[in-house]
């Protein structure tokens, strides 16, 4: 059995939802450790086992005694399944450094997925810092297999570009809606953010606030995060913003179709973000959207570069002057070219690296452990 954990909901992870499609067309049979931190609702899947202890996302040292029980459970959980476990693939450190523990204590191959470089974003400096950098590095060394969510990683990570254990493969969505029209601008700019509500470093305080000075601007928002009680305390006073709740990938995409300009802002205060490899870029691609995002940023070069959309600089004026310079023949170029750029490039990357690369890796690695 191929066991895929990560202190999240599998629901809420598009990347997730990839490799459980690969597994499928390779027909091994999979299943999910997740974390479910709150009293929501949810409804786990058959092949989904939840830890239900509180945590927030974003706490940093906050969450450490939730991150020590949720590490409990993984390690009985996989401990009860050893019979039956091949292949442990862990998402990012909170979770990998008790699954690779696992792995090597019974004799399990390991799969180690760096979403992102634990200590740049919870912004984890001095010692501390330094010694869970070194584990990371240790773990993507040492695993059968480790993946990286883009090329600018391997030089984040201070790791070499050739490592043969090591590949880049990026967050590109599974979905594949049509291709439509941006909307015709009305009366109002239709603005959508839709992922994790994280507070102060993602500027979406701001964009409400500059928003809500405004009667020609609808500001959207779904997802679920710690800035959530703060968002919704807002739109109860300000009739422009939206906030729709957490929703699953394809739902909330379809919502995103439905804006003028979709929102990854990534404030250069969590160093991380200088690397961001967000599933946002690659999905205003498929939608055929321009993206408004952070001047000196992965996604900020790259949409500048390909014209798909506007890097700002960070803070409320920026957004002020982006939104008053913001003219609908620019929306639409952005869109077409946006799409033109998936067509191009990415239509097709799901086949060509999560399934003939990462799937044939996987394969490779079950065979030798048989």
């Amino acid at each position: 059995m191929l066991v895929f954990t990560r202190s999240y909901l599998a629901a809420y992870d598009a990347r997730m939802g990839k490799f459980f499609r690969v597994a499928e067309r390779l027909e091994l049979p999979f299943a999910f450790i997740g974390w479910k931190r709150d009293d929501r609702p949810y409804s786990p899947q058959s092949f989904e086992t939840l830890y239900e202890g509180h945590g927030r996302l974003g706490a940093r040292w906050g969450n450490a005694l939730a991150i020590i029980g949720w590490n409990l459970f993984l390690i009985r959980t996989l401990y009860r399944w050893r019979h039956r476990i091949t292949v442990v693939h862990a998402v990012d450190l909170d979770t990998a450094l008790v699954a690779w523990l696992f792995c090597r204590l019974f004799g399990k191959r390991f799969i180690f997925d760096v979403y992102d470089k634990y200590t740049a974003v919870r912004s984890i400096g001095g010692s501390i810092g330094m010694i869970l950098d070194a584990i990371e590095r240790h773990l993507v060394r040492h695993a059968d297999l480790a993946l990286l969510a883009g090329e600018d990683r391997f030089e984040q990570m201070g790791l070499p570009a050739m490592l043969t254990n090591c590949i880049a493969l990026e967050n590109v969505p599974l979905t594949q809606l049509p291709a439509t029209a941006v909307p015709k601008f009305e009366s109002n700019w239709r603005i959508g953010y839709f992922g994790v509500l994280e507070p102060v470093h993602r500027g979406l305080e701001d964009l409400m606030r500059v928003a809500a000075e405004r009667d020609d601007v609808e500001v959207h928002l779904a997802g679920y995060g710690g800035l959530e009680p703060w968002v919704t305390e807002f739109v109860k006073r300000h009739p422009n913003i939206h906030y729709h709740g957490a929703m699953q990938s394809e739902a909330g995409l379809n919502l995103m179709a439905s804006m003028h300009v979709t929102v990854g802002m990534y404030y250069l205060s969590v160093p991380n973000h200088a690397y961001a490899a967000p599933n946002k870029y690659f999905e205003h691609l498929m939608l055929g959207r321009g993206m408004l995002t952070t001047a000196g940023t992965s996604p900020g070069r790259k949409v500048e570069a390909h014209s798909t959309g506007w890097a700002v600089a960070e803070g409320e004026q920026p957004l002020r002057d982006w939104l008053d310079g913001l003219r609908w023949k620019d929306v639409e170029a952005a869109g077409r070219a946006a799409r033109k750029l998936w067509d191009e490039q990415y239509r097709h990357y799901f086949e060509d690296h999560y399934v003939s690369t990462y799937g044939a890796r996987v394969a490779d690695i079950i065979r030798v452990r048989q």
